[in-house]
């Protein structure tokens, strides 16, 4: 057999690949080949700690044994597939069962190998997982996409109250933030930002309700020291847009105000200034 080198060049990033097994040197095994095959890779021990993972971050493919201690492989799979619905889940365990393999694809395994699996038929369908995908998510609607991915959070919190798990999601009356995904919904409409724009709202609703100053703000951004003169000159075109793409009325901000002589403040209350914001 011959093994692949690397990842599919079309791909805009690598694609991600959890292995879940509490077998060790089963899991690097897995995650080594992978990698040389230019994918990433995360690991986990356990049912729950795969759980967690999948809730803080996008996974394309999810190698997940069945049997294992304390959550087992189709308790993982039914908690995950409401928080990632485009996550391919490949079953692989050495207990094989009909009843297994039936639970398995009833909660949407996409696969199901048995150990000893050759490696060749794990890469096979790992491919074939991620072919799958990138065909279904060709037309994903990001607002749809960001409600399931809600409807998911709340599933799972339900389960394993954590409080990581509500880092992903940012919202305000009328706003929410997938911080994984970058996924921005407005009133019920998807926005565009660049990098720096979505940077920029992430840590001004991580710290709603204060003044954040240019200087801070912008010395995030840049991560080295920025005066507030300097950061007001970097920042006005910045807030402009931002105020653009998310206000219905940018002259009078709903979210993102400015403080004038201050910094900038994202809000949750109704604006009471009729002041036109001044970056």
């Amino acid at each position: 057999m011959t093994i692949p080198v690397s990842a599919p060049s079309s791909s805009p990033e690598p694609p991600h690949i959890l292995i879940v097994d509490d077998e060790e040197s089963l899991r690097r095994t897995l995650s080594g080949l992978f990698r040389r095959m230019g994918y990433r890779t995360s690991e986990a021990a356990s049912g729950e700690q795969a759980l967690e993972l999948i809730a803080r971050h996008t996974f394309d493919v999810v190698l997940l044994d069945l049997k294992m201690p304390g959550m087992d492989g189709t308790e993982v799979l039914k908690a995950a597939r409401p928080l990632a619905p485009d996550t391919v889940f490949v079953i692989l365990t050495a207990y094989g069962t009909l009843d297994s393999a039936i639970a398995a694809i009833r909660h949407g395994a996409f696969d199901y190998l048995l150990k000893p699996s050759p490696l060749g038929e794990i890469i096979r369908a790992v491919e074939a997982g991620l072919n799958e995908r990138r065909q279904r998510l060709g037309d994903e609607d990001p607002v749809a996409l960001l409600e399931r991915a809600l409807a998911g959070l709340k599933a799972i919190s339900r389960q394993m109250p954590s409080p990581p798990l509500t880092e992903r999601f940012l919202q305000a009356p009328g706003l929410t933030v997938d911080t994984q995904r970058r996924l921005v919904v407005a009133e019920g409409r998807p926005v565009e930002l660049t990098p720096t724009e979505f940077e920029i709202l992430v840590y001004l609703m991580r710290h709603r309700n204060r003044v954040v100053p240019p200087g801070e703000l912008a010395t995030h951004l840049h991560g080295c020291e920025v005066d507030d003169h300097e950061a007001r000159t970097l920042l006005r075109s910045h807030i402009y847009r931002l105020r653009h793409k998310l206000e219905r009325d940018p002259s009078r901000p709903r979210w993102i105000r400015t403080v004038r002589g201050s910094g900038y403040l994202f809000s949750d209350e109704p604006s009471a200034s009729t002041d036109p914001p001044v970056p």
